[in-house]
């Protein structure tokens, strides 16, 4: 669902946009922004639709980017729903504010992955274009991030290696140390898939690893891929230490078992086998 990847940020914007007043019996943006992160979509456009009119032009921007952003959440989304959603977007992001650039974000999501035929090259018109906007905030860090992706496997490139070149510049500029710290995993994803030398996935895996914040089973597959690559390398104590790290941070996890074996130089066991003879 598309607020699972962003209410986080939504929230942070805009959910304390406006402060609803204790004594108020109508519905508040800020009671449909907690309707929308919490996935009840339904819920939240009957919420949107028993709002107050606005008082003012900003906050009738902030009503406008809720409704569009519930109806591109709102199941089914039909292309009716995406025509109002674009159409509310291209209404807010007209002046150079934060809002704004949140619906451009928005605008070019939809764009790249809402639509039936994606749009890739506008989705990546907007994306640089808030990259490269002061006002932006962590929009434009997000924005990078899906540049990238877009640069790295999908727009019009010369070679692999354009490709990864292309997408390195955008850590340029990044404020946001999660949004630098996906673009080196991303960095070295590419790498390795388009099968260059691995020493760079290794240094950009490094690099996310420093900068942390990754929890859960992403970033117990990274440790694995920084043991797997730092003993290809030769670098078997960065290597141990990957390995603990997995063990202290995710103890559940089983492959510590036989990236330990691997360490110690013993063989990986082999399946074994049956005969079905009588």
């Amino acid at each position: 669902m598309l607020l699972r990847r962003y209410h986080p940020l939504l929230t942070l914007a805009l959910g304390c946009a406006l402060a609803g007043s204790p004594g108020r019996a109508e519905t508040t943006l800020p009671e449909v922004w907690r309707q929308v992160t919490t996935f009840f979509t339904k819920e939240a456009l009957w919420a949107w639709e028993k709002l107050p009119p606005p008082g003012d032009p900003l906050s009738a921007r902030e009503q406008d980017f809720c409704r569009a952003v519930i109806l591109l959440d709102h199941q089914p989304l039909t292309e009716s729903k995406l025509d109002e959603a674009e159409a509310l977007l291209r209404d807010v992001a007209g002046p150079r504010d934060e809002l704004a650039a949140a619906a451009r974000y928005m605008l070019a999501r939809s764009q790249q992955l809402y639509r039936q035929q994606a749009d890739h090259a506008a989705a990546a018109a907007i994306y640089r274009e808030l990259s490269a906007a002061p006002e932006a905030g962590p929009w434009g860090d997000l924005a990078r991030v899906k540049l990238a992706l877009l640069e790295l496997y999908v727009l019009p490139a010369a070679s692999p290696r354009q490709r990864i070149a292309t997408a390195r510049a955008l850590l340029d500029g990044v404020v946001e140390p999660d949004a630098r710290r996906d673009l080196y995993r991303l960095l070295a994803r590419a790498t390795l898939f388009y099968d260059l030398p691995a020493q760079a996935a290794l240094d950009d895996l490094e690099a996310a690893e420093i900068i942390g914040g990754l929890q859960g089973q992403p970033h117990a597959d990274q440790l694995v891929q920084l043991f797997e690559l730092s003993l290809e390398f030769g670098r078997r104590e960065s290597a141990a230490r990957y390995l603990e790290k997995l063990r202290a941070e995710h103890p559940r996890d089983v492959r510590a078992w036989a990236l330990n074996e691997k360490l110690a130089g013993r063989p990986a066991p082999v399946r074994a086998t049956f005969s079905h003879d009588p």
